[in-house]
């Protein structure tokens, strides 16, 4: 999957931009809509993963590693840099607590957070600057939605 992903980027990007990419940690991030668009539209700057267990994001990235974005059953369609990233344990910090700072940001209704309501464990992703790019295709198997390159 890294390969494939790389070998489309060298078609689309500057040399400094893949030099860039290449020299970072990467990865890759399965979103659905209509929370994909918010974030190629810029509406959503920031990006949440949730888990009742400590699974990848959580503690496993940092600031300025990049995260591709592949639509959910489909292509490969951005890229961003990690402006920030904040771990919160839910049995110490209030999902509520979240939802009052940052609701805005995430662009998310009520039903998102009742669905998330027995998570212990969150990953906010501050996307700092997003680069879209001509859709392609990978092949990722599987129905995990975060994984990371070393």
């Amino acid at each position: 999957m890294y390969s494939q992903i790389i070998k489309n980027l060298e078609e689309q990007l500057s040399i400094k931009e893949l030099t860039k990419i290449k020299n970072t940690s990467l990865h890759l991030g399965v979103f659905t809509e209509p929370y994909l668009t918010y974030m190629l539209d810029g509406k959503k700057t920031i990006e949440s993963r949730f888990s009742k267990n400590k699974i990848l994001p959580y503690n496993q990235i940092s600031k300025d590693d990049i995260v591709i974005v592949k639509k959910s059953s489909g292509n490969v369609v951005a890229y961003f840099t990690i402006k920030e990233v904040l771990f919160f344990n839910l049995n110490e910090t209030s999902i509520n607590e979240i939802k009052t700072k940052y609701n805005k940001q995430l662009c998310v209704d009520e039903s998102f957070w009742i669905s998330k309501s027995t998570s212990n464990y969150a990953t906010l992703i501050i996307i700092d600057e997003i680069v879209k790019l001509t859709p392609f295709h990978i092949d990722k198997k599987g129905m995990q939605t975060w994984v990371t390159f070393k």
